[in-house]
């Protein structure tokens, strides 16, 4: 939502991190997952003044089961402090044949088949 073009809210969701062998709880395999930042910050010309309501989520590269994870562990993994757990997976949903996957490089919608990304040429998988 933009006021008057100078000043908004806006919110985001971005990939941070690909976390590698970990068990999901739905599959119960060791694959590769994503950890997912999303929040709502105010910009002011598309600056980020601060953000808010920041929550961390973990999703399956193998069978697209969403989980949430605690903010805090969620930041201290960001920042490579600790490793995302088994034990830290709380579950959201799974399957999400309905949402699509995105690219990590430019967070384009993308394909469940591609292994790289049409939009700007990077390896996904």
């Amino acid at each position: 939502m933009f006021f008057i073009g100078i000043f908004g809210i806006e919110e985001k969701e971005k990939i941070v991190k690909e976390l590698d062998k970990l068990e999901c709880k739905n599959c119960n395999d060791h694959k590769s997952a994503y950890l997912i930042k999303s929040y709502r910050y105010f910009h002011f010309f598309f600056i980020p003044i601060f953000k808010w309501n920041i929550k961390y989520y973990v999703t399956c590269n193998n069978c697209n089961s969403l989980y949430m994870i605690d903010e805090e562990k969620g930041r201290k993994a960001e920042k490579g402090e600790i490793d995302i757990t088994y034990w830290d997976l709380q579950e959201v949903e799974t399957n999400r044949e309905d949402i699509q996957m995105k690219c990590p490089s430019c967070s384009s919608n993308l394909n469940d088949s591609y292994i790289y990304c049409p939009y700007c040429g990077n390896k996904i998988k």
